[in-house]
């Protein structure tokens, strides 16, 4: 079996991937078996942080003994950099799976043919000349294979834009690329402004459709025939994420991106509202050899939904696709839709405006079965298909309540036919994250909880709907690390008098001498976040270190039914602040936290930031210090963001977001207004709403961590803070510094300060601050 494994991955990676752990970190500590694991040798943040967290999986084999490659992002604190790395797992009948080492790869991109007997690989040879390479696999030999380093710029692998389809031919595939830049003819051409798509996709301008054909290896001279063709399709949208019709080489279904109407590209991460929708290109005839197809391109969806993700599902002669789809404008992220369509005849004219089937619809609030709604990634998944006695199923993850769990849909026109496949019992907190599908009964996914990182499970799905789950795959971790995440405890918390608002408390282990630990209040993000119970490596070195953290699900958290969610909308600062004050005290109420000096701490990120500001001027002395990731404290200054309809939608401010290309059905609306300018009562209602607006009662010690390329909140809203504690601290006398402020800036660091470097730096600096609150009382 172990022969085998060790075939699959030569033939598939082309002996092109090399072991790179020899020389890692990670690997030392928590693969070699006499590496030293001494607890003075690194930090248990360091340990916890470069384990490896499973972001995408394949089915190479899919017979009765499955192999499955999954591929990991792996932080390095030696080399400071995040690493991409995949293993296979070959799963028998029976005994145990087998695992190969964790190897660097150098793919970006990869996709198996509707057939299974082809693969397409993208990769990105680092420290090359040829820097970016397309090989086309088939059965074990390398089939086609072409170098378009001097074709384009970087192949996307984001998952807005990226894609990478196989024709139903089998000689095709089609992907997105960063399209050169045109010959400037003159200096409005070199010069000319061309917005990307915002934070987190810095210097995506250009996402360019390309068809890569080949032919079969020619008997005379032993050569791969291929040609690389760009699509050209339409000024105004970029298309992305685009896959072929199931019925034609000629037809292909994209996500299409357009400009507002005062020639914006709103920021696209984490914000599913955008004027998306789902389009379909019909490749015209042209010379074998053109770089460039022609395209007539018709838009398929209403502009008033926000649609994304086309998938194809094929079941008894039938083609339909399926995409998600929420609101345009207004809040960033609400519940969402999954819709389908019949394509068996490919026809723009008779697909244009048909009011789609409707598999799950929006829910007010949880039902009887609990089920809140629809919350998945931005995604479906890649392989997203299971085979039934009544059809095939979409497998999709889905934030319910402050847990992640996965979901079978039914594809068969059955409205809000869910199921559940996870288990919901209350001593069961994982969150779980689907990776990939065999199309037929199995599928492989990863669940972990702040004592348990990242495992692997095979799920397989019996013919009543039943599931058995196999866990194939954990991290090998040293004893002294087990053992210490075996003592840390999660709980799911409601908060009474709050509706539907819960907090999950972590807590370390439990201590003989009677004394209640600190407890953090970490207020999430968005403010269209959830947390959820899946590690993390900052939360349980924390818990570790001896403190208590409680992460509040406020109203307006995703997955609580959308009335939850929308009730915040026009409420920021208000209701989400007494939201997190009622679960701090909610917590000091029943003993799992005390308030007083060095009782009480906050942090919090983005709009968790603009929360942790909040709550310290206006509880100025609950809390006895606080840490603020990239916060919103002045939400009138919104000149500097990718996202400011979000200063305008989340305060109760109108701020259309309108598509510049509708359907025929959307022509008989009214015209859309312009997006608003900031006017004087505006700007001052914002103001009213923001930290600033209580920072003369601001009295603790403050942590301020800045990305210096931060282009979600302008890194100016936290420096114009720290000034302002600075001036008001200025000459302060209480004996003990508690009225100091300090503030990191990172350079190169965008909103996540998610970098490796940066995410030590700032745990440290978490560590030292509050210890230091802690101590000083």
């Amino acid at each position: 079996m172990l022969r085998a494994l060790v075939g699959v991955r030569a033939a598939y990676n082309n002996a092109r991937a090399v072991d790179g752990l020899r020389n890692n970190g990670f690997w030392r500590r928590m693969y070699h078996p006499q590496a030293s694991h001494s607890p003075a040798n690194t930090t248990m943040y360091s340990l916890l942080a470069e384990i490896p967290v499973p972001t995408g999986a394949q089915f190479i084999n899919t017979n009765d003994t499955p192999v499955v490659e999954i591929t990991y992002s792996v932080r390095d604190h030696v080399r400071n950099a995040k690493r991409t790395m995949a293993k296979s797992i070959v799963v028998p009948p029976n005994g145990d799976a087998i695992a190969s080492v964790l190897q660097d790869v150098d793919i970006v991109g990869q996709t198996l043919s509707p057939s299974g007997n082809k693969r397409a690989l993208l990769r990105n040879l680092k420290g090359s000349k040829t820097a970016r390479i397309i090989e086309i696999w088939n059965k074990g030999v390398l089939e086609a294979e072409i170098d378009v380093t001097e074709q384009h710029g970087d192949f996307y692998a984001d998952e807005y834009l990226s894609s990478l389809s196989f024709s139903s031919t089998e000689s095709s595939i089609l992907y997105v690329a960063e399209g050169k830049a045109p010959e400037a003819k003159n200096v409005f051409d070199k010069y000319r402004f061309n917005p990307d798509f915002g934070e987190g996709l810095d210097g995506k301008r250009r996402p360019t459709l390309y068809l890569f054909s080949w032919n079969k290896l020619s008997s005379t001279t032993f050569q791969n025939q291929g040609i690389l063709t760009r699509l050209k399709t339409l000024d105004g949208v970029r298309f992305g994420q685009a896959i072929f019709s199931p019925n034609s080489d000629k037809i292909v279904y994209a996500t299409g991106y357009e400009f507002t109407k005062d020639g914006r590209i709103l920021g696209i991460k984490g914000c599913y509202n955008r004027p998306t929708g789902i389009w379909q290109l019909q490749l015209e005839a042209g010379p074998e050899d053109a770089e460039e197809i022609n395209t007539n391109v018709e838009k398929l969806t209403p502009s008033h939904l926000s649609c994304r993700s086309p998938r194809v599902v094929q079941h008894d002669g039938r083609s339909q696709l399926v995409w998600l789809s929420a609101p345009s404008g207004g809040a960033h992220i609400a519940t969402q839709e999954l819709y389908s369509l019949d394509i068996a005849s490919d026809a723009a004219t008779s697909l244009r405006g048909v009011e789609p089937q409707v598999h799950v619809a929006v829910v007010d609030s949880p039902g009887s079965d609990g089920f809140p709604g629809l919350y998945p990634t931005y995604n479906i998944p890649k392989d997203f298909l299971l085979a039934s006695s009544k059809g095939p199923s979409i497998l999709l993850q889905s934030q319910w309540g402050s847990r992640t769990v996965i979901l079978d849909i039914s594809s068969q026109g059955q409205i809000n036919d869910v199921k559940n496949l996870t288990p919901q019992t209350a001593e069961d907190i994982f969150s779980w994250n689907v990776l990939a599908t065999d199309s037929k009964s199995r599928f492989v996914c990863s669940r972990s909880s702040p004592s348990v990182p990242y495992e692997i499970l095979l799920g397989e799905v019996d013919s009543t709907g039943s599931v058995s789950w196999r866990v194939i795959d954990r991290p090998t971790l040293p004893e002294f690390v087990s053992s210490a995440l075996s003592s840390v405890r999660a709980t799911i918390m409601p908060i009474p008098g709050r509706g539907l608002v819960e907090t999950i408390v972590i807590q370390g282990k439990k201590t003989d001498d009677g004394i209640i630990p600190p407890c953090i209040t970490t207020p999430h993000g968005g403010p269209h976040g959830t947390s959820s119970t899946a590690f993390s490596a900052t939360t349980s070195a924390l818990a570790l270190e001896g403190y208590t953290i409680s992460f509040p699900n406020y109203t307006g958290s995703p997955g609580f039914g959308e009335k939850f969610l929308q009730d915040l909308v026009g409420k920021c600062g208000d209701l989400d602040v007494q939201d997190c004050i009622a679960a701090a005290r909610h917590l000091v109420s029943i003993g799992i936290s005390e308030e007083g000096p060095g009782k009480q701490l906050i942090t919090g990120g983005s709009h968790g930031g603009f929360l942790a500001a909040h709550l310290i001027g206006q509880f100025p002395t609950f809390f006895s210090a606080a840490i603020m990731r990239n916060p919103v404290t002045t939400c009138g200054e919104i000149a500097n963001t990718d996202i400011p309809d979000w200063y305008y939608s989340e305060f109760g401010h109108p701020y259309p977001i309108s598509s510049s290309h509708p359907i025929a059905a959307d022509t008989q609306e009214q015209p859309k207004p312009n997006p608003p300018l900031l006017l004087t009562e505006t700007f001052n209602a914002l103001r009213m709403a923001s930290p600033i607006a209580h920072v003369d009662s601001v009295c603790i010690p403050v942590l301020l961590l800045v990305g210096a390329a931060d282009r979600r909140v302008s890194p100016m809203q936290g420096i114009e803070y720290y000034h302002a504690l600075k001036a008001r601290y200025a000459g302060s006398k209480d004996g003990k510094g508690k009225r100091k402020v300090e503030m990191l800036i990172f350079e190169g660091e965008s909103h996540p300060l998610d970098g490796v470097e940066a995410a030590k730096a700032g745990f440290e600096a978490t560590k030292e601050w509050f210890g230091d609150a802690v101590a000083n009382v």
